[in-house]
């Protein structure tokens, strides 16, 4: 059984502003995505780090590989239109087998820490799908689309999910097929894998593990 890494890095990152997409953006003398792959890097359970992106930035991104020493890349590839497609296309470029567990993460999420993959890579002893996540302590509220509040949302086991996520590769390649052939557009893998009827374990998230939106998400950034 072996571990591969998905980073879906095709993004323009519009409400970050700016020419340069947020994840090729410098921050701590490297780029946005240098930090996110070195995280992984440095797993030793990690076999193989796919990275989808557009072709305009491969040369930029082999760079970034080699001045980081990012070794266990093994192959760039040309990221799709929707981030699915993206992911599809990493997926298909893999060569593994069907016990195998494929863990997608986003590339602007540079804050994960070593001990949640760990605990995501440990949970696939009993489970086929796992995902973090962190239970909501705001009150929700659901609105039209002129932002007029209609009703509050139940906040009770309803949950903010991030990546990585981790998957089984026949289980995530399945979903991914069903997703297609029923034109079912899944925000994160792990809707499509819902959507396609298989049990997903949540695990708990951190709260450091933020996705960089804009850029006062970066404000505190530590090295």
């Amino acid at each position: 059984m072996s571990f591969y890494v998905i980073i879906p890095a095709s993004g323009s990152g519009k409400r970050f502003t700016g020419k340069t997409p947020k994840q090729f953006v410098k921050i701590a003398g490297k780029e946005l995505i240098a930090h996110t792959l070195e995280k992984f890097n440095s797993i030793k359970g990690i076999d193989s780090i796919v990275i989808s992106a557009q072709k305009i930035f491969f040369d930029s991104l082999i760079k970034i590989i080699f001045d980081n020493n990012i070794k266990k890349v093994t192959k760039i590839v040309e990221g799709g239109e929707k981030r699915m497609d993206s992911v599809y296309n990493a997926l298909m470029n893999l060569n593994c087998r069907k016990n195998d567990f494929i863990m997608i993460h986003d590339a602007v999420r540079p804050f994960v820490g070593a001990d949640l993959i760990q605990r995501l890579i440990s949970e696939t002893d009993k489970f086929k799908s796992v995902i973090p996540g962190l239970l909501m302590s705001d009150t929700v509220k659901r609105t039209d689309k002129n932002l007029i509040v209609q009703n509050t949302v139940p906040r009770e086991n309803l949950y903010r999910i991030q990546t990585p996520q981790i998957f089984r590769y026949d289980i995530l390649v399945k979903s991914f097929e069903k997703a297609y052939r029923d034109n079912y557009i899944g925000t994160d893998e792990a809707a499509i894998v819902e959507y396609a009827g298989y049990k997903i374990k949540l695990i708990e998230g951190e709260d450091t593990n933020i996705k960089v939106t804009v850029k006062e998400d970066l404000k505190n950034f530590k090295k």
